[in-house]
Parts: structure tokens; C-alpha cells; sequence
């Protein structure tokens, strides 16, 4: 699952991330700003929601009622470390599958990408992939090197021997997701969340519950066939008029 968050997420070393890479050179080259901020955006919301994801799945304590949970056997693991392994494969080297896509833009009359081994070769700017990766595997090694060698000995010790907050946490005080995902957060936009935010929500809230009532009234109607007959004469006509106004002109 951590592979795949982090292809889908757009970061490296994924294949997500050569495809991001592209849609945001594509609009910085063409002169939409605008977007590319609005494209990392996107990206910044989907790592938040993929983070949410394999922490609700996997951090926190395990629950009681799980506890003899098996792993799954090799025919089921097989087909998700196959497609683990492709997912970073194309990610490091990309070229390998930019052929096949080169290949289909010649086909249909379009510029061929520009393509080696490790990525995209153009002249403003290019994108090498093993060279992106090894910088990454570099850090997580220092990393690991100061944490495991340099630093002090771990110690593995059992989730319910622990503690947040300064609660120890037992077997009937759970520590999961459903727990305060927020709070530093919250912290934060309390004040700004409850004034601004709750009055907006509310409004929402209420214009959308007025839509879908009024729209069940209609589908509950006794005549839900007239008034869809007078909706499509309405737009019919509205196309209509607006043909003979762009004939006119």
C-alpha cells in the first residue's frame, strides 16, 4: 500500500511522479501559472488524503478482535508485489514504457516524446529519474546510518506498553485514527473553523438539503411527465434561438 500512495500521490520514486512531472512542465512551458499552482495543490490534497489512508489502515494499536490475524497466502501477495515492482520499475526508469508512448504519438501525427532510459531528454529541462532516485536512496541511507549506527540502540516494545499525550495507553483505551485526527490542526483554525467556516457550512448545508428536497418533490410529483415535457421544450427552445442568432450574424 505504501508504494502505491506514493505512485498516486505523484512523489518520486513512483511512476506517478514522471507524469505529474509532465503536466506541470507542460503549463509552466505554456504559460499557465495559474494551473501549475493549482496542480500542486491537487498533489499537496491527494498526499493528505493518501497519508490518511494507510494511517487509518495500519498506525495506531491493533484491536483486540484482530489479534490472530494471518497474513494472506503467496497467490494473494504474488499479484500485489508483481504490480508493487512495476509501479517502481516505471518509476525509475520511465523510459522503458515512453517507448510505447512515442510510438503512439507518431502513429496518430503528434511530436514523439523525446525519451531515454532514465526519462524525459528536452533542451529546457529534462527529467533522469535514476539520477532523481539515487539522490533519494542517498538520503534515506544517511538517514538510516545515523539512526541505526550513530544514534542510540532501539528498543521494540509492545503498543499497549506506550503512551500519547501522557495517557498510558491499555487494551480498553484504544489509540486509533477515529481519536483526534486533527487536533494541531484544529489547534490552529479553531476560532477561524468555528466562525467563518461553521456559517458557510451551514448555508451549504441548507442550500443543498433545499435542492434535494425540491428536486424529490418533482420526481414525486402526480405529473413528473408534463413538467419533464416543459423542461425539454425550454432548452430545446433556448438552443433553438440561440442557432438562428449565430446563422444571423
Amino acid at each position: 500500500m505504501l508504494i502505491g500512495i506514493i505512485g498516486l500521490a505523484g512523489l518520486p520514486p513512483m511512476n506517478g511522479f514522471v507524469s505529474k512531472w509532465l503536466v506541470y512542465r507542460s503549463l509552466l512551458i505554456n504559460g499557465h501559472p495559474l494551473l501549475f499552482v493549482a496542480a500542486v495543490i491537487g498533489t499537496l490534497g491527494t498526499i493528505l488524503s493518501v497519508y490518511k489512508l494507510i494511517h487509518n489502515t495500519f498506525l495506531g494499536q491493533l484491536r483486540l478482535e484482530f489479534q490472530q490475524i494471518k497474513e494472506v497466502p503467496l497467490s494473494m501477495l504474488t499479484p500485489m508485489l508483481v504490480l508493487a515492482i512495476l509501479v517502481f520499475i516505471t518509476g525509475f526508469m520511465p523510459g522503458t514504457v515512453l517507448s510505447w508512448i512515442a510510438q503512439i504519438q507518431t502513429h496518430i501525427g503528434l511530436p514523439a516524446v523525446q525519451y531515454h532510459l532514465g526519462g524525459i531528454d528536452y533542451v529546457k529541462g529534462g527529467l533522469d529519474m535514476i539520477w532523481v532516485s539515487s539522490i533519494l536512496f542517498y538520503g534515506f541511507a544517511v538517514g538510516a546510518i545515523i539512526f541505526y549506527v550513530i544514534g542510540g540502540k532501539s528498543k521494540r516494545i509492545h503498543p499497549y506498553d506506550n503512551y500519547a499525550g501522557g495517557h498510558f495507553l491499555t487494551a480498553d483505551v484504544q489509540y486509533h485514527y477515529s481519536n483526534n485526527f486533527y487536533p494541531g490542526l484544529m489547534h490552529l483554525i479553531g476560532n477561524w473553523y468555528r466562525g467563518s467556516f461553521k456559517w458557510f457550512e451551514s448555508v451549504l448545508v441548507s442550500f443543498v438539503g433545499f435542492a434535494a428536497k425540491t428536486t424529490e418533490n418533482i420526481f414525486r410529483s402526480q405529473q413528473p411527465i408534463r413538467l419533464l415535457s416543459f423542461i425539454i421544450v425550454l432548452v430545446l427552445s433556448f438552443v433553438y434561438f440561440s442557432s438562428i442568432g449565430v446563422i444571423a450574424r
